[in-house]
């Protein structure tokens, strides 16, 4: 930038606009959540009569359609399905003794010898 202040003040001004957009979002918030409680309160502020008519419709259609569901006599008898075979995991060494034998193999070999430098004969 031209000016030694000019870096400074750019700064200011996106450190103002992030606090700006933080105090609106807050305002923003708090509306919703008042409007949301004002809702609940006109909600719950319903007379008792048209409580009770509500809940009269719901249970007569829930009886209604409690009496339209046919219940079968008899079940029909469920097939028996044979259980999946167990699953295997391949393990290198499968019992103590076949790590036993790995390890005294390995101090039999010694070392890869293709680490080590190559030697001129």
């Amino acid at each position: 930038m031209g000016k030694p202040g000019s870096e400074l003040l750019v700064y200011g001004l996106i450190i103002a606009g992030f606090l700006l957009f933080n105090y609106f979002a807050q305002k923003l918030a708090r509306k919703a959540r008042e409007q949301q409680a004002a809702a609940e309160q006109a909600e719950q502020a319903l007379p008792e009569e048209a409580a009770e008519q509500l809940e009269d419709i719901w249970s007569r259609a829930r009886a209604a359609q409690l009496a339209t569901i046919q219940v079968p006599e008899q079940r029909a008898p469920m097939p028996v399905v044979a259980s999946p075979p167990p699953i295997t995991t391949h393990r290198l060494f499968r019992t103590r003794q076949d790590l036993r034998h790995a390890i005294v193999l390995m101090t039999v070999l010694g070392p890869c010898r293709a680490l080590e430098p190559h030697e001129q004969r």
